[in-house]
Formats: structure tokens, sequence, C-alpha cells
């Protein structure tokens, strides 16, 4: 069974040049959807989706079966794998494909902190970007054109999450996990709106420990958190977290002033995170987080 049926009367170096390098992958625009968990470790995720994209050649294709390495940063952190998918000019929805995230079992020590680094800038709001790269093992029982492809690996932008919330970003093209805030003076305790980019699963964050910025460096308050608690799938608000605040500062007297109000603050901190049997530590900045302030 061929891997690849180029629909176009050309050389085969022309066509892997030009699927590789001959159109403008900044215009893929991919994007994934219907994310499911399948199964989890305590290093890996067992994952399956729909991914949309746009196909910049005039090339189709017919895909019986690859699987491609997953990397950031020169290390690999997972791979994807797709079979029997039909490629054809313009937009393609709904394809599925199977990935697996376990940095630690692809690339060890160094990709576990890529991979830490990458899920933290990721849901910061940071331009992040994936490269995707064929391997020996790419295509069955052709170890010489995965590695002849491999030449060609293709860096984009991280896919988006749609999380068919509306709330995650769908205006500036980046995620916004962390939607809004309020915070109560009397009993010093604060509350925040999540989005999840999860449709099909529960999260767990197992602690937090965090601080509210005011005009980005005078602190307001700051959170340290250690109990358990679920973000289901959608928008899902937390329990009232404990604030202990800043109260000789700049950024505590404007909160005051806020009373009643709203205020955008900013936060910065390190959240634990759980997936099934999966944990992950991760670190969270971000700006212009609208804070409604009560009594």
């Amino acid at each position: 069974m061929p891997f690849l049926l180029i629909q176009l009367d050309r050389t085969e170096a022309d066509e892997i040049a030009a699927i590789s390098t001959g159109g403008d992958f900044s215009k893929l625009k991919p994007k994934v959807g219907d994310l499911r968990v399948l199964s989890t470790t305590k290093t890996s995720l067992n994952l399956e989706a729909r991914l949309n994209f746009t196909n910049p050649t005039d090339y189709t294709a017919q895909v019986p079966y690859i699987n491609i390495h997953i990397m950031n940063n020169g290390s690999i952190i997972g791979d994807a794998t797709a079979r029997n998918v039909a490629v054809k000019k313009g937009n393609n929805t709904n394809i599925p494909v199977q990935a697996t995230w376990d940095p630690s079992k692809f690339g060890g020590k160094k990709a576990e902190k890529i991979g830490s680094e990458l899920l933290s800038q990721y849901i910061s709001g940071f331009n992040t970007t994936l490269t995707f790269q064929t391997h020996e093992g790419s295509v069955p029982h052709q170890p010489e054109l995965g590695k002849a492809l491999s030449k060609f690996a293709i860096t984009i932008p991280t896919p988006r999450l749609s999380t068919g919330t509306g709330g995650d970003g769908e205006d500036d093209h980046k995620p916004h996990f962390l939607n809004d805030a309020t915070f109560h003076l009397f009993s010093s305790t604060a509350t925040f709106r999540l989005i999840s980019p999860l449709q099909h699963s529960t999260i767990y964050i197992e602690n937090i420990n965090a601080t509210a910025l005011y005009n980005h460096t005078e602190p307001v308050g700051r959170i340290d958190y250690d109990l358990p608690f679920k973000v289901p799938p959608g928008s899902s608000q937390t329990p009232k977290l404990p604030v202990d605040w800043s109260l000789d500062s700049v950024g505590y007297e404007e909160l005051r002033k806020a009373l009643g109000g709203t205020l955008k603050l900013d936060a910065k901190g390190v959240v634990g995170i759980r997936l099934g049997q999966w944990t992950q530590t991760v670190w969270y900045v971000g700006s212009g987080i609208g804070a409604t302030v009560r009594l």
C-alpha cells in the first residue's frame, strides 16, 4: 500500500520538495477540536482529536498511515498518528488524529523540562510553536522514505484548542484559561472563572501558589492553597480561595478604591495539575484580568 498518492504528474523529488517547502505553512491554520483523553500514565497523555487545517499547496494526497514526531526546542515531546486520511486542496476538516504526550519517554529529562516550559508558555498565552518531523518508523516497511522526509520538518504555531464556550480567545487567537476573578475584601477570599480546554475530561488543580498584581508590579495579595478541586469541561468557578492581602501596598489600596466595581489585575504563580494519573507543575502569568471587588 503506497504512503502518498500525489495527484499531480511531477517527479518524486519535486513532489517531496513542494509538499515540504513549496507552500506557505503559516497558512495551515491548524485548529484542534473534540479533544479526548483516551488514557493516562504518570508521565503520559494518550489523546484523540479532530484536526482542521488548510492545505496551502496544489497537491492532494491519500495517506494510509503515518506517524510523526512532535518536537519543541530540538527535543521530541510526543508523537501523532493518522490513518486513512484523504488530504484535499483548501480546507480539511475533522481529520482524526491520535497523539501521545510523553516528553520523558521520548526525550528524557531535557525533554521533560522543555515540555513543562511549553505548557506553561501556552496556557499563559505566549506565542509557541511545534515542529513535526518524520522518522524511520513513520511509514510501515519504508524506513528510508521516513528518513528522507525527515529533512523537511515543519514548524507551525501551536494549534489552539477549541472549547466551544467562546471564552478561549477566539478574538485574539490566544487561550484564556483564566477568564475573570471576584475578590471579597471582608472574608479575604477570591474566586476565579476558569475555561477548561477539555470537553470530555475533568482536570484537577492540586495546588496553587500565586500573586495578584496591580499595574504589573504592585502586589495586591497572595494565594497559597493546597486542597485539590475540580475543573470540569467548559466554564467553571473555583472554590473561595484564601487571600493574604498586601495591606501596605499600592495595589491593595487600588483594590479597596474599586470596591463595588471592577479592576484590571495581573497574576503570576505556580500551579500543580492532575489529569487521571498524569501530573504536571506549570507556571502561569496573565495580564488584564477583570476583577470584580466586593465587600
